[in-house]
């Protein structure tokens, strides 16, 4: 011994965390605290609401399943088959939205991701007809003077060879020796210059000084003042007759409308003006060339209405494939 005295304080069995069993030696049960009715009711309202959240994120921004309707990308894509759609590659998220209709869609910020290339298989939506969606092929870029030759493609004069590999030659002609012909089309770019003219009932509407045909494109542009023109089509109820749906073309400057009946209040005022145009366009057509509602008859798209990328049949399961 060294005659050092060590002290040793015991410890009680609460502080050692050996204190007895309780009871019997059994332990004591945690009491399992129920949540009320009203808690409970909210805890499953709050489950569905991020349930649906994140189903609308992935829609939206990421994937979505989309069946074909028609026969108009025959061989491509059969009536019934339902494609796999990203969203990524270069969606305009707000389109995807499911409760946008008529031509909201257009009136609204995008966010994009990238744009589309040639010879893309896409989601599109045209002007005034709100949220249907169409599966077309991107045959014309932004600037691309497009033609059809006897049902063969041709952009700024030149055959496009990859775009013969993917159309079945029995939807290129429309009968007849000559086949099918259309064009030249310029499609419009952002950065092109638009003037408009005209009278109370006949629009005047010039890309690059040429005279521009196809109003059922949806033009933007602003002026050298950053005044925003916006030129599109609007569905109206017409009631005289029998209720039926007719088209008309509005005119919007400066955040208000003109339809026809009062463009006599605005066509003076844009006359000599200058705009330019704020969005790239691109041309559609569907692969089965002699059955197909796309650019031909609506005009070109505008950028904000591509909302969707192609890539993959899913259903039937035994025709699994890629698309291309």
């Amino acid at each position: 011994m060294d005659g050092t005295e060590k002290k040793v304080t015991e410890l009680s069995p609460e502080e050692a965390g050996t204190a007895p069993e309780a009871e019997g030696g059994k332990k004591k049960k945690k009491e399992k605290v129920k949540k009320s009715v009203g808690a409970e009711i909210i805890s499953w309202v709050l489950t569905i609401l991020a349930a649906l959240a994140a189903a609308l994120v992935i829609r939206s921004v990421i994937f979505e399943p989309v069946r074909v309707d028609g026969e108009s990308m025959l061989n491509t894509l059969k009536d019934g088959e339902v494609m796999l759609v990203s969203k990524y590659d270069y969606s305009s998220t707000w389109l995807c939205m499911p409760w946008q209709s008529d031509n909201a869609a257009q009136q609204m910020p995008r966010i994009a991701f990238g744009n589309p290339k040639l010879l893309d298989v896409v989601i599109c939506r045209y002007p005034a007809r709100g949220a249907v969606n169409f599966v077309k092929r991107v045959v014309g870029m932004p600037g691309d003077t497009v033609e059809l030759r006897e049902g063969y493609l041709y952009l700024n004069g030149e055959q496009v060879q990859e775009e013969k590999e993917l159309i079945d030659s029995a939807y290129r002609v429309s009968g007849g020796s000559d086949g099918y012909s259309f064009g030249p089309y310029r499609v419009p770019k952002k950065g092109d210059t638009l003037t408009v003219s005209g009278s109370s009932s006949a629009l005047q509407v010039q890309v690059n000084g040429e005279l521009w045909d196809r109003k059922s494109t949806t033009l933007t542009g602003k002026d050298e003042d950053g005044k925003s023109l916006k030129i599109y089509n609007k569905k109206v109820q017409e009631s005289r007759g029998g209720r039926r749906e007719q088209e008309t073309v509005v005119i919007t400057y400066d955040g208000k409308s003109y339809e026809m009946g009062n463009w006599s209040e605005i066509i003076p005022v844009l006359s000599g003006k200058t705009f330019t145009l704020d969005q790239d366009y691109y041309f559609m057509m569907g692969d089965h060339r002699n059955n197909s509602n796309d650019s031909r008859s609506v005009g070109a798209v505008e950028r904000s209405m591509v909302i969707g990328h192609v890539r993959r049949i899913v259903y039937p399961f035994g025709d699994w494939r890629g698309v291309r």
